[in-house]
């Protein structure tokens, strides 16, 4: 597997796994903050700031893995060339 490849699908993958990771702890998180306000509806206030919090830090997580697979796209060479280099056509 060439160098190229093995990045082209380290990329792919990468960003699609962070995705699929941070939807499900955000679903958990949702829900045990649902749990929680149901059980004590007078600390809703308090649970739905500490939801937003844990929400934003998920969320930055995915921006982070964003911008990694933004900056490692840059360094993939244009699929024409990899096309001529392995004799494609």
């Amino acid at each position: 597997m060439s160098y190229e490849t093995a990045l082209a699908l380290g990329v792919s993958l990468g960003v699609t796994i962070a995705v699929l990771v941070a939807s499900m702890a955000q679903a958990k998180t949702a829900i045990a903050a649902m749990e929680a306000i149901a059980r004590q509806p007078d600390m809703a206030s308090n649970i739905r700031g500490l939801l937003l919090l844990s929400l934003a830090l998920i969320e930055s997580l995915v921006i982070y893995c964003l911008l990694v697979f933004f900056f490692l796209q840059s360094k993939l060479a244009p699929v024409a060339d990899v096309i001529q280099t392995h004799g494609g056509g």
